[in-house]
């Protein structure tokens, strides 16, 4: 077919213009999970908008990193 579509049209299961594109917020890991210090192994509940790099260890001051 010279528009592209094949014989019978667009197909009805694969909707145009829906790719697999970032999804923004880049490699976030979303509101779960916890943050842990590398310090103590203390374990702190992860807050939404709030990443761990930016809080500190309540018991040592350590920037705390993501956990599982």
């Amino acid at each position: 077919m010279p528009n592209g579509k094949g014989p019978f049209g667009p197909s009805k299961f694969v909707p145009l213009g829906r790719g697999r594109g970032r999804q923004p917020g880049g490699f976030g890991l979303g509101p779960g999970g916890e943050c842990v210090c590398p310090n103590c192994g203390t374990r702190i509940p992860h807050g939404r908008g709030i990443p761990c790099y930016e809080q500190k260890c309540p018991k040592c001051g350590q920037s705390m990193t993501r956990g599982r």
